[in-house]
């Protein structure tokens, strides 16, 4: 009775070592959370995320416990410590806040990755400044507001904005092919009001005049082609979630070659039966089209999960981002020697990531500066890349200022200004 007594004590003992701080810290696993929607509209994306998130942890000694990415990864370490990866499933905001308390608050998660929507990443930032302690990387989220608006201290964003993704292309419409007036499409939805204001910010700093935009919620925007007026240059198209082959067909029969009268966002193209259709046109996009880094991206993704389908999954814009944010967190720790929490934080704030996508640093706000590749669509659908805008970052040049309204159906603004330094 009195050895085992004397066990207790001294298991106990130990017990208050660690919370004093006697036990290594290094010994603790680092603890990394993603919120995904696993069973919602965006479910289909779950698999590419999981495994995005993964493919930093793979290459830091892991192995994967089962074929698919969701039986997760075991044996990663980085910076003498093991890393964990914590799985997060939620569609709603209200799911979200649920999930992200039982990541941080029972799982013990040092960092938290997601989530997929603009105003779930407006929740999450509220949460987090209940959690300083905890760092949180708000991606494939893409509201501008999240960082450019009253910014919380352990936020971050390693990924463009919904604006900093159309960049480039006011200036290609206005330089090259000789816009003065033009007309925008979206998804009625913060994602797309956004996206619309890029493109609007460049443009008209330049001098353009852009007409009342033109919305589309899951429906066709192809009888939008008859509505807008021969007088107008061009278009901007910026829809991801309704399909764009019909618009494009029906606008080219009324204004002919189409890389003369359209500009849009890589997006459209997700539309399997947009391909040569845009024979031509210019998109912009957060990734290089067929680059080195790209291609060895995807091989390296296909190796890693070959029963994913690489080209698609790995590329994809709302799966991608979760391997930065993992790879932005790991080389962090690195550099604080394995401590998270305020050190993290101040390492992530100073860190410039080399990514696939390019070098990524970040402003003031912990808001990324990317670079954003310009690409035009060859008669097979393929896409080149012709230019890059690099540096591309998220006020364009103080076209969008903090104390600003967020972009809504109404509120993007056209009027002359200073224009960024990428389309000067």
């Amino acid at each position: 009775m009195r050895a085992s007594a004397a066990c207790v004590l001294l298991a106990l003992g130990a017990l208050a070592l660690g919370a004093c701080g006697g036990l290594d810290a290094n010994a603790m696993p680092f603890r990394i959370g993603i919120l995904t929607d696993c069973y919602g509209a965006f479910n289909g994306v779950h698999d590419a995320a999981v495994a995005s998130a993964e493919i930093p942890l793979l290459a830091r000694h892991g192995r994967l416990r089962g074929d698919t990415p969701a039986a997760g990864v075991e044996g990663a370490t980085a910076a003498g410590r093991p890393v964990e990866l914590i799985q997060g499933c939620a569609t709603g905001d209200d799911e979200l806040l649920l999930e992200a308390r039982r990541l941080v608050e029972e799982e013990h998660a040092d960092v938290v990755i997601g989530p997929l929507f603009p105003q779930g990443g407006l929740v999450l930032r509220q949460y987090a400044r209940l959690r300083p302690e905890t760092t949180f990387v708000i991606q494939p989220s893409d509201a501008p507001e999240l960082t450019l608006t009253d910014p919380a201290p352990n936020v971050f964003r390693f990924v463009a904005d919904a604006a900093q993704g159309a960049a480039g292309l006011g200036s290609y419409a206005y330089r090259i092919l000789g816009w003065r007036t033009a007309e925008t499409i979206g998804d009625d939805v913060p994602y797309g009001w956004a996206t619309a204001s890029g493109f609007v910010a460049e443009f008209c700093a330049l001098g353009g005049k852009v007409a009342q935009p033109k919305w589309v919620f899951g429906a066709d925007p192809a009888p939008l082609a008859a509505r807008i007026p021969s007088s107008v240059d061009g278009v901007f198209l910026g829809t991801a979630l309704a399909p764009a082959a019909g618009f494009l067909r029906r606008y080219a029969a009324r204004r002919g070659d189409l890389r003369m009268h359209v500009v849009a966002s890589a997006t459209v193209l997700a539309d399997p039966e947009v391909g040569g259709l845009a024979k031509g046109v210019v998109v912009a996009n957060n990734l290089p089209f067929q680059s080195p880094a790209e291609t060895a991206y995807v091989a390296a993704f296909k190796r890693d999960f070959p029963r994913l389908p690489a080209k698609k999954d790995a590329l994809n814009s709302l799966a991608f981002p979760y391997r930065d944010g993992v790879e932005a967190a790991l080389e962090a720790l690195g550099r604080t020697g394995g401590k998270g929490g305020r050190s993290l934080q101040a390492a992530l704030a100073r860190l410039e990531l080399d990514s696939p996508s390019g070098r990524i640093h970040l402003d003031r706000n912990h808001q990324a500066v990317v670079p954003i590749y310009l690409g035009q669509v060859d008669a097979a659908g393929r896409v080149r890349t012709i230019e890059v805008k690099p540096r591309v970052e998220q006020t364009f040049g103080g076209y969008f200022k903090a104390h600003d309204p967020p972009a809504t159906e109404t509120t993007s603004k056209c009027v002359k200004h200073k224009p960024p330094a990428w389309a000067r």
